[in-house]
């Protein structure tokens, strides 16, 4: 039996995705990697985009952000998936030159350099089973921002700021 059966310890690997990776100096080297203003808040998104993720709804929140005369708010989206080519496309159209795809990210470190120097974690998932990359961003010193629903009210609540999910005007306040 000890041949056959393997245990997955799901959870996040706090040594890699960890509040000391965060670095004024790989923020600033991020913003500019990307052509962002220095001082723009970066949000980020990673995962899966595709339908059941949600990711029209990210769309709407950066184009609602994109209005603020108070800050410069900036997507970058970690991740690929059958909806990717259609997301670039509307956030290029609604929100011009606001999103950043960088594409799936293999490399942890890479990954969790990028969740510690962002400003913000957006997940818009309205149906999360469980929700592995709220906590890394968490567990990155990153705040969330994601939809009152599911599994997240449970991994999250009191942690994460939970607003009503699908609402680009809750997401974005």
């Amino acid at each position: 039996l000890k041949d056959r059966v393997f245990i997955n310890q799901c959870g996040v690997d706090n040594t890699t995705f960890d509040d000391e990776r965060k670095n004024d100096t790989k923020r600033r080297e991020l913003a500019a990697e990307f052509g962002f203003p220095a001082d723009a808040r970066l949000l980020l998104y990673a995962g899966r985009i595709s339908p059941e993720k949600n990711p029209d709804l990210l769309i709407k929140t950066i184009a609602r952000l994109s209005k603020s005369e108070q800050y410069d708010y900036r997507l970058l989206v970690a991740g690929s998936g059958p909806g990717a080519e259609h997301f670039a496309e509307q956030s290029e159209r609604l929100a011009p030159g606001r999103v950043h795809m960088l594409g799936q990210i293999a490399d942890k470190e890479k990954l969790a350099d990028l969740f510690a120097n962002c400003d913000v974690f957006v997940h818009p998932n309205p149906r999360e089973p469980f929700g592995i990359t709220p906590l890394e961003a968490m567990a990155s010193g990153v705040p969330v921002i994601a939809g009152r629903t599911s599994s997240l009210t449970e991994n999250l609540d009191g942690a994460a700021e939970l607003v009503e999910p699908g609402d680009a005007a809750a997401l974005s306040t």
